[in-house]
């Protein structure tokens, strides 16, 4: 039997004056799954599928996010804020299986793939696996987003770090791909490092590392930190102690600190910095910019000048 029959048919005397549509979802995230997704809809016999589809559509609204509805186990449109019900079935009125009149319809998260793309390649076949499908879409969203990232760079002469940092950045080898007023991406001896801004977090990625090295608030903060890592690390493969001898100042700026996940008491911390590093090799680097402006961290390392 094929998809349009178990779905639609004509009239007939055992067709219940109205569905009972038992909608469901799959959970975005794991804090997600705190609530059940489960709820009923009523509707009269002879709605349409796409109406019942827009109807029972997820609460979850996020532009670019994809959804599949899955009608009794048939696959039958792909749902998205952006483009809402694009149906993979005729459309017609919705039918249940039976007399009781219980139509089920789940709907599969899909993740962030484009959903104009998604609905095309369901459409020709494909089948409904997510892991399958966001592999296949991968490069795709890598070309987009870089793509977009470029025309944010040409679209605006504001830097996510200034200039004296992109100095200091330099004479450590740096070499810088792509700036924007969001992101920062630079080469070091082989190794991309990159600084993005996210909300009011900038995020740090680098070593080699696929999650972040850090998170820190403000920019100002992340900048200092960036330049210290990197000097530090510089000092260490030239077999030096990776930091310089320089005390923690006692008048430092609060900052609350997390390592690895676990707070840390800073002292004067409460304030408005704040910084989440991932190992607590890299507290160093951030107790030596406390309290000390970004020209003061460039001369303690020495790099005030071109040879450096």
């Amino acid at each position: 039997m094929g998809i349009w029959s178990r779905l639609v048919g004509a009239a007939s005397s055992d067709v219940p004056a109205e569905l009972v549509v038992v909608v469901d979802r799959e959970s975005v995230s794991m804090g997600d799954d705190a609530r059940t997704h489960r709820r009923e809809l009523r509707v009269p016999a002879g709605s349409l599928v796409s109406d019942v589809v827009e109807r029972s559509s997820p609460d979850v609204r996020e532009r670019g996010w994809s959804w599949v509805a899955v009608v009794d186990g048939t696959v039958v449109a792909v749902w998205s804020v952006d483009h809402g019900v694009a149906l993979l079935v005729p459309d017609g009125p919705l039918t249940a299986p039976d007399p009781s009149g219980v139509v089920q319809v789940r709907f599969r998260y899909l993740g962030q793939l484009d959903p104009a793309w998604l609905h095309a390649r369901l459409a020709e076949g494909a089948p409904l696996d997510r892991d399958a499908l966001e592999a296949e879409y991968a490069p795709i969203a890598r070309a987009v987003l870089e793509r977009e990232r470029r025309e944010r760079e040409a679209s605006t002469t504001a830097r996510l770090l200034g200039p004296t940092s992109v100095r200091a950045l330099e004479r450590l080898g740096a070499v810088v791909d792509l700036h924007s007023d969001e992101l920062c991406r630079f080469d070091v001896g082989g190794v991309a490092w990159q600084v993005e801004l996210r909300d009011t977090m900038t995020v740090v990625f680098g070593r080699g590392h696929r999650s972040p090295l850090a998170s820190l608030r403000p920019v100002g903060l992340a900048e200092r930190w960036v330049l210290a890592a990197l000097a530090g690390d510089r000092r260490a493969a030239d077999g030096l102690e990776p930091l310089p001898d320089a005390p923690v100042r006692a008048g430092a700026e609060p900052v609350d600190l997390t390592v690895a996940g676990r707070p840390r008491a800073v002292d004067g911390s409460s304030g408005a910095a704040v910084a989440q590093l991932a190992d607590a090799s890299d507290v160093g680097p951030l107790d030596l910019v406390r309290g000390r402006d970004l020209d003061e961290v460039v001369a303690l390392f020495g790099l005030a000048g071109p040879g450096a």
